[in-house]
């Protein structure tokens, strides 16, 4: 039975006659107490508009094209109504107004989500989002395209189509089309889930499609530092000053653990005295776009006292002369190669940030909690992933110290026993 609490009416927004003097027509739907009120698209003349009627008068094919198109839209709107009514479901207005443009979460598609989610990051490009980030969604996106044309043969899928099946047979085109390692699959699969989640924040689904699907980052091994390699790079003496300032550079942040961006963009601003008065930096990370402080140590004091008066720092109002990334990485490696650090570890702004997590921070009993706010990650749990094996590793080294302890003691006892015997 139709609804007789439907109430659909059309109307002239007479502010916004255009230049050929023609007005829009609008359409209101009333329903329990509430209403919308969208665009026909129509435009008429306002001397031809019956208010009452709410038609446009004439016999001309123009007018009964125009009234035929409104008396089209007012039966969209009733059947839309009774259509859910049918279903004995729950729904308001906004339920007929989304049935009618087509914005149902049933008809929500695969790339109107992809795509909403990069103009929303575009429209925070350099805020929120990096441009290198926003390229690697874009990325993500266009494989999601090509796996839809090769697996489905078609341009688009409807949300309420994603499965379990879909991740899986995704993951095993990313490795079998473009030989994508489980990280590279990972990353595409975990830009992909935090747009799906963006989805549901919206109201499109419901339940989140890839429940029981696991994705894990392979373990790797941490590349960093030895103490005696950190010592051998700082006592090097370079005889030229750009190769000095680089070093001096890389070493400051081996004990501030900041990443290129963060240390490229240090200002005076950022150096505060703490609660317990003495210096800490405070950074915003770009990556995580968070607000982290970490604290001075005397090396890294004796390199900001250095440069406190370089011309460059004082144009630039920089701490620091650091030049561009793919500069800075160059010289690392003359500084490496001269200092004689192995091959194997070639020096990279990087590698800085792991040694302060590594040989600064975790080797000398650094509470993982503490590292992890140190170093800007967004969660402890970022922390535990990306330092696992070196954890690891300090446990093996911890435990095989303190069973050397215990049997050194053990020893004494026993020692002590059999001279009292004797």
């Amino acid at each position: 039975m139709m609804k007789s609490n439907v109430k659909v009416t059309f109307w002239l927004s007479k502010t916004k006659k255009n230049s050929k003097n023609l007005v829009p027509v609008y359409l209101r739907v009333w329903y329990d107490y509430d209403h919308f009120t969208k665009s026909t698209g129509i435009w008429v003349r306002l001397q031809d508009w019956d208010k009452q009627q709410m038609r446009v008068r004439g016999n001309s094919l123009e007018v009964d094209s125009i009234n035929t198109q409104l008396e089209s839209l007012k039966i969209q709107v009733l059947q839309t109504t009774n259509q859910l009514s049918l279903l004995g479901k729950p729904f308001n207005v906004h339920t007929i107004r989304k049935r009618m443009e087509g914005t149902e979460a049933s008809q929500i598609t695969l790339m109107r989500v992809c795509g909403e989610q990069i103009k929303e990051m575009e429209k925070l490009r350099g805020k929120s989002y990096a441009p290198p980030t926003i390229i690697k969604y874009k990325n993500t996106v266009l494989r999601l395209k090509q796996f839809l044309k090769y697996k489905y043969k078609r341009n688009d899928i409807y949300l309420y189509e994603l499965n379990y099946y879909f991740i899986t047979e995704f993951e095993a085109y990313l490795r079998h089309k473009f030989d994508n390692s489980t990280t590279t699959c990972y990353k595409h699969y975990q830009r992909f889930s935090r747009m799906i989640r963006n989805a549901m924040h919206k109201g499109y689904l419901e339940k989140y499609p890839f429940e029981h699907y696991k994705i894990r980052m392979p373990k790797k091994k941490i590349e960093y530092l030895t103490q005696e390699e950190i010592e051998r790079i700082e006592n090097k003496e370079f005889k030229v000053e750009r190769l000095d300032s680089i070093r001096d550079i890389f070493v400051f942040c081996i004990y501030t653990g900041l990443a290129f961006a963060e240390v490229e963009s240090l200002q005076p601003e950022n150096i505060t005295t703490g609660m317990d008065g003495e210096l800490w930096l405070n950074i915003h990370r770009k990556k995580t776009d968070k607000y982290y402080q970490v604290p001075l140590f005397p090396k890294a004091i004796e390199i900001l006292e250095k440069y406190k008066k370089h011309p460059r720092c004082l144009k630039k109002n920089r701490c620091l002369p650091v030049p561009s990334n793919v500069k800075y990485n160059a010289y690392l490696k003359e500084v490496g190669d001269m200092a004689g650090i192995p091959k194997d570890k070639p020096l990279v702004s990087h590698l800085a940030r792991k040694t302060f997590a590594c040989t600064i921070g975790l080797a000398n009993g650094m509470n993982i909690g503490v590292l992890s706010k140190i170093l800007g990650h967004a969660s402890i749990q970022v922390t535990l992933d990306s330092y696992a094996t070196v954890i690891d590793e300090l446990m093996l080294q911890n435990v095989r110290e303190l069973k050397g302890k215990l049997s050194k003691q053990n020893g004494i006892k026993k020692a002590t026993r059999n001279n009292e015997d004797k």
